[in-house]
Protein backbone atom coordinates (compact mmCIF):
# COMPACT_ATOMS: atom_id res chain seq x y z
CA UNK A 1 0.00 0.00 0.00
CA UNK A 2 1.09 3.43 -0.69
CA UNK A 3 1.38 6.05 1.03
CA UNK A 4 -0.97 9.10 -0.40
CA UNK A 5 1.29 12.33 -1.69
CA UNK A 6 0.90 15.25 0.13
CA UNK A 7 1.10 18.43 -3.10
CA UNK A 8 2.29 21.77 -1.48
CA UNK A 9 1.15 24.53 -3.72
CA UNK A 10 3.48 25.99 -5.70
CA UNK A 11 4.32 29.53 -4.91
CA UNK A 12 2.75 31.75 -7.28
CA UNK A 13 5.23 33.44 -10.02
CA UNK A 14 5.25 37.11 -10.85
CA UNK A 15 4.53 38.09 -14.46
CA UNK A 16 7.33 38.56 -16.48
CA UNK A 17 6.97 42.27 -18.49
CA UNK A 18 8.91 43.78 -21.09
CA UNK A 19 8.80 47.28 -22.34
CA UNK A 20 9.51 47.35 -26.13
CA UNK A 21 10.14 51.33 -27.88
CA UNK A 22 9.83 51.03 -31.85
CA UNK A 23 9.95 53.49 -34.62
CA UNK A 24 8.38 52.82 -37.96
CA UNK A 25 7.70 54.92 -41.24
CA UNK A 26 4.15 55.59 -41.33
CA UNK A 27 2.42 54.41 -44.54
CA UNK A 28 -0.55 56.10 -45.50
CA UNK A 29 -3.38 53.42 -47.42
CA UNK A 30 -5.58 56.05 -48.95
CA UNK A 31 -5.99 59.69 -49.79
CA UNK A 32 -5.43 62.25 -47.97
CA UNK A 33 -4.16 61.98 -43.88
CA UNK A 34 -3.86 59.31 -42.29
CA UNK A 35 -6.93 58.62 -39.77
CA UNK A 36 -5.42 56.81 -36.71
CA UNK A 37 -8.87 56.45 -35.10
CA UNK A 38 -9.05 52.98 -36.46
CA UNK A 39 -5.34 52.13 -35.81
CA UNK A 40 -5.87 52.51 -32.20
CA UNK A 41 -9.34 50.83 -31.59
CA UNK A 42 -8.34 48.30 -33.20
CA UNK A 43 -4.39 48.18 -31.02
CA UNK A 44 -7.31 48.57 -28.13
CA UNK A 45 -8.91 45.48 -28.70
CA UNK A 46 -5.98 43.02 -29.45
CA UNK A 47 -3.79 44.87 -26.94
CA UNK A 48 -6.72 43.97 -24.16
CA UNK A 49 -6.51 40.45 -25.49
CA UNK A 50 -2.89 40.03 -24.89
CA UNK A 51 -2.99 42.18 -21.94
CA UNK A 52 -0.56 44.57 -23.66
CA UNK A 53 -0.35 48.39 -22.67
CA UNK A 54 1.46 51.47 -24.65
CA UNK A 55 1.24 54.35 -26.17
CA UNK A 56 1.30 55.46 -29.93
CA UNK A 57 2.58 58.49 -31.16
CA UNK A 58 2.97 59.69 -35.01
CA UNK A 59 5.62 62.36 -35.71
CA UNK A 60 6.86 63.75 -38.35
CA UNK A 61 5.81 60.76 -40.60
CA UNK A 62 7.17 58.53 -38.22
CA UNK A 63 5.13 55.95 -35.69
CA UNK A 64 7.03 55.81 -32.27
CA UNK A 65 5.20 53.21 -30.14
CA UNK A 66 5.66 51.85 -26.48
CA UNK A 67 4.99 49.01 -25.68
CA UNK A 68 4.46 46.47 -22.46
CA UNK A 69 3.70 43.07 -21.43
CA UNK A 70 4.73 39.23 -21.82
CA UNK A 71 7.89 38.63 -23.68
CA UNK A 72 5.67 36.11 -26.00
CA UNK A 73 3.36 38.35 -26.11
CA UNK A 74 5.59 41.53 -27.43
CA UNK A 75 7.38 39.41 -30.05
CA UNK A 76 3.92 37.99 -31.75
CA UNK A 77 2.63 42.05 -31.89
CA UNK A 78 5.76 42.78 -33.14
CA UNK A 79 5.80 40.04 -36.43
CA UNK A 80 2.36 41.57 -36.91
CA UNK A 81 3.38 45.22 -36.93
CA UNK A 82 6.29 44.43 -39.16
CA UNK A 83 3.67 42.57 -41.42
CA UNK A 84 1.39 45.50 -41.40
CA UNK A 85 1.08 47.43 -44.77
CA UNK A 86 0.68 50.95 -42.90
CA UNK A 87 4.20 50.54 -41.29
CA UNK A 88 7.93 50.41 -43.16
CA UNK A 89 11.31 49.91 -42.05
CA UNK A 90 10.35 48.89 -38.44
CA UNK A 91 13.31 49.38 -35.84
CA UNK A 92 13.32 48.19 -32.26
CA UNK A 93 14.97 51.21 -30.21
CA UNK A 94 15.03 48.95 -27.15
CA UNK A 95 13.42 45.67 -25.10
CA UNK A 96 13.98 45.32 -21.53
CA UNK A 97 12.67 43.70 -18.32
CA UNK A 98 10.30 46.23 -16.05
CA UNK A 99 8.83 45.96 -12.89
CA UNK A 100 5.52 47.50 -13.88
CA UNK A 101 3.52 48.94 -16.26
CA UNK A 102 3.85 52.74 -17.50
CA UNK A 103 0.60 52.54 -19.17
CA UNK A 104 -1.89 50.14 -17.36
CA UNK A 105 -5.16 50.81 -17.64
CA UNK A 106 -4.23 51.59 -21.05
CA UNK A 107 -4.28 48.90 -23.92
CA UNK A 108 -2.99 51.98 -25.97
CA UNK A 109 -3.34 56.04 -26.06
CA UNK A 110 -2.95 57.96 -28.40
CA UNK A 111 -0.79 60.74 -27.71
CA UNK A 112 -0.40 64.31 -29.16
CA UNK A 113 2.62 65.82 -30.00
CA UNK A 114 1.65 68.86 -31.47
CA UNK A 115 3.06 71.26 -28.98
CA UNK A 116 6.35 69.26 -28.84
CA UNK A 117 9.29 71.67 -28.51
CA UNK A 118 11.61 70.88 -32.27
CA UNK A 119 14.57 69.49 -29.80
CA UNK A 120 11.57 66.77 -28.23
CA UNK A 121 10.33 66.79 -31.75
CA UNK A 122 13.01 65.44 -33.15
CA UNK A 123 14.18 63.36 -30.05
CA UNK A 124 10.96 61.44 -30.70
CA UNK A 125 10.73 60.43 -34.68
CA UNK A 126 14.54 60.68 -35.16
CA UNK A 127 17.14 60.46 -32.35
CA UNK A 128 15.98 59.38 -29.09
CA UNK A 129 17.02 55.92 -27.42
CA UNK A 130 14.60 53.82 -26.41
CA UNK A 131 14.61 55.23 -22.52
CA UNK A 132 14.48 58.92 -23.83
CA UNK A 133 11.02 58.32 -26.00
CA UNK A 134 9.76 56.14 -23.47
CA UNK A 135 10.02 59.35 -21.37
CA UNK A 136 8.58 61.54 -23.78
CA UNK A 137 5.50 59.71 -24.56
CA UNK A 138 4.82 58.56 -20.99
CA UNK A 139 5.18 62.81 -20.44
CA UNK A 140 2.58 63.05 -23.18
CA UNK A 141 0.41 60.35 -21.92
CA UNK A 142 0.16 61.98 -18.37
CA UNK A 143 -0.77 64.72 -19.87
CA UNK A 144 -3.45 63.16 -22.19
CA UNK A 145 -4.35 61.64 -18.60
CA UNK A 146 -4.30 65.09 -16.59
CA UNK A 147 -6.38 66.54 -19.33
CA UNK A 148 -9.34 64.25 -19.26
CA UNK A 149 -9.45 64.81 -14.97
Amino acid sequence: MTSPTVRTPQPLTERVLERLVYRSDAVSTAEGPMDLSGIVATSVRNNGRRRITGALARQSGTFVQVLEGDPEALTALMADIEADERHRNVRVLARWPVQAQLFLGWAMVLVDTRKLSPHLSKLLSQTGSGAQVTGVIADLANARLGSMV
